[in-house]
């Protein structure tokens, strides 16, 4: 390992590690995301009338309220309530650009956590958690919809996986 890097992750707190994981999952949700066609956005892959699938732009728009609930949470503040509809993009550029937002937003209050924020108990939806815990919900929200995308483009013929630097990068 270089020195430079050494160095680097030496100096970096949990918290701003943990930012760095909430923004490296929106770029690379984003990729996914802008890696689906126009008219595969809103399909929602079903075999019969029972099928609950939520499209790519639907899964987008919950990772979004998810990242914002979490935002709250740490924050201590109200959590506003979840949208009637998850899509409500005009566009995909739109759809990538608030998921971007909000893990920016939500990246930025996690990288001010320093050890007594990481053990505070904080109310989330699942009940009362430590912030060291709680950070983690919006990463693993993310990821989670990356493999539901990525299926959703095999299930069209996209076999590519649509990898980005975000991989392969500290």
């Amino acid at each position: 390992m270089n020195i430079e890097l050494q160095q680097k992750l030496e100096s970096t707190t949990l918290g701003q590690w943990q930012a760095r994981l909430i923004e490296k999952s929106a770029t690379i949700l984003a990729t996914f995301v802008e890696s689906t066609p126009e008219d595969r956005l809103r399909w929602r892959p079903s075999i019969d009338d029972q099928s609950k699938t939520r499209s790519v732009l639907e899964q987008v728009g919950e990772c979004i309220y998810a990242n914002v609930r979490f935002r709250h949470v740490l924050l201590g503040e109200a959590v506003p309530a979840a949208p009637a509809e998850w899509d409500t993009f005009a566009s995909a550029e739109e759809a990538v650009m608030q998921l971007k937002n909000s893990a920016k937003e939500l990246a930025d209050v996690v990288a001010g956590l320093d050890s007594a924020g990481l053990a505070k108990e904080y109310m989330t939806h699942r009940g009362p958690m430590p912030g060291a815990l709680a950070m983690q919900f919006p990463v693993r929200n993310m990821t989670y919809h990356m493999g539901q995308i990525n299926m959703i483009q095999l299930l069209y013929g996209d076999a590519e996986f649509h990898i980005t630097e975000e991989f392969v990068t500290l």
